[in-house]
């Protein structure tokens, strides 16, 4: 009889184990109609073979005018000439200061006062050490819509930063046109990079925010060709701490896709638990030669309003294999000029979300995708300055990254591109 009840037990233990199983697979089938993908690296994120153009999601009239981005370069190697017997600057600047006097880091001079302290800037804002031949030649570009009087604090306070450094540079200020609704930072930073290349071959570009100054000249803007470079790693804003933060939305693929796709990827991430992967922000000061710049397919061009871009460029230079380097530490610490937030730049709400699909997104939006428009050139004595017109985005845009959603609700949201890839796959009606 006790033999009986022991096997009875086990049975129903049994049975009761696989009703488990088929409930828990029962609810896998039911999470994957929610769409639920989850993937365990960048790095092992494929990106997918897709129509999509972003280019959809902006308004751009086009017209002979219109530029787009290229990989061609107008080689003018004229300034050097004249210092090609010279002997080569020494690897490391002599007469550097280290930490320099806080006091006069804020200094508001007039443009008139700037420009008696810089004779030897040629106009355009280029300058050469004439005692020794530079290794470097490096471009400085400045994304800026208004905010004159940062440009001249900026100005005022690097330019004999640069000078010491003892590199050939030219500043490159490229603005937005003011009748623009949002400011698109990084896609004003594309066409920088375009009209950069059409002045001549330079070794590196540093993306130079006009907000921050640099507290100690001996962190070096020189070029390298390993990896891209994050000076302003230590920011007073931060705490002069890297700001390094949990993602919000894991990486997604670009479009939908089946039940039996997101079954075994569903599947695949149960027993390959993803970990939240740390986004490491990516902006202030940014350094990247040509290769490393047109390998990411510069940044992306559908961050509209404030926030994101930098975050996005910093999945696409690690999704390609690169490291994030600032080998000179805490020397590269930097202080915020005080300033309010622009009004009429509103917050994008919705970055974590494009944030999410940056490596998908990364062949089919950025750089080689740009278009713009040169509305004006201008040479002055301590700058070049490029206005540009980028267009705007479209209804569809502007209703998904100004909507308020919470965080669960947001990283499932049906992105604007998804709609008009539906419309394209569906068959024409009758």
């Amino acid at each position: 009889m006790a033999a009986r009840v022991i096997v009875l037990l086990r049975l129903t233990r049994f049975a009761l184990y696989r009703a488990r199983v088929c409930l828990f697979l029962a609810l896998l089938c039911l999470l994957t109609l929610d769409g639920i993908t989850r993937i365990d690296t960048y790095e092992q994120y494929v990106i997918d073979d897709t129509d999509i153009d972003f280019r959809e999601l902006e308004y751009f009239d086009e017209h002979p005018g219109t530029f787009r981005a290229s990989v061609s370069v107008q080689r003018n190697f004229s300034s050097l000439v004249h210092r090609q017997s010279l002997p080569s600057c020494p690897t490391y600047p002599r007469g550097l200061q280290g930490i320099l006097d806080t006091d006069d880091i804020f200094r508001d001079l007039s443009w008139a006062e700037i420009r008696s302290e810089n004779r030897d800037i040629s106009h355009g804002g280029r300058y050469a050490p004439q005692h020794c031949a530079p290794r470097y030649k490096v471009a400085i570009i400045i994304p800026l819509r208004g905010r004159d009087s940062q440009l001249r604090t900026l100005l005022a306070h690097m330019h004999p930063i640069w000078k010491r450094q003892n590199f050939e540079y030219k500043v490159f200020v490229i603005s937005q046109i003011e009748d623009a609704t949002l400011y698109n930072k990084a896609k004003v930073l594309n066409a920088g990079v375009s009209a950069v290349r059409k002045d001549g071959h330079y070794d590196c570009y540093v993306f130079q925010d006009v907000d921050i100054l640099l507290e100690d000249d001996r962190c070096l803007y020189w070029c390298h060709h390993a990896n891209p470079r994050h000076l302003a790693m230590h920011l007073d804003k931060f705490r002069y701490k890297p700001l390094v933060y949990d993602e919000v939305c894991p990486p997604r693929s670009l479009v939908e896709r089946t039940s039996s796709e997101n079954l075994r990827r569903y599947i695949n991430s149960y027993f390959h638990k993803p970990k939240r992967h740390k986004v490491q922000t990516f902006g202030g000061v940014v350094m990247m030669n040509s290769a490393q710049f047109d390998n990411v397919n510069g940044l992306s061009n559908i961050y509209w309003g404030w926030g994101g871009e930098d975050d996005d460029l910093s999945v696409r230079v690690k999704s390609k294999g690169y490291a994030i380097e600032n080998p000179y530490g805490e020397r590269c610490s930097f202080r915020m000029i005080p300033h309010k937030h622009e009004k009429g730049n509103a917050k994008n709400v919705a970055r974590h979300a494009l944030l999410s699909y940056a490596s998908a997104r990364m062949a089919n939006d950025g750089y080689f995708n740009t278009r713009f428009r040169y509305v004006s050139y201008e040479e002055h004595h301590l700058y070049t300055n490029i206005t540009v017109d980028v267009g705007r985005p479209s209804r569809e845009m502007v209703d998904f990254i100004s909507q308020s959603l919470d965080k669960k609700t947001l990283c499932t949201w049906k992105m604007p591109w998804m709609k008009q890839e539906k419309m394209r796959k569906s068959p024409p009606k009758d």
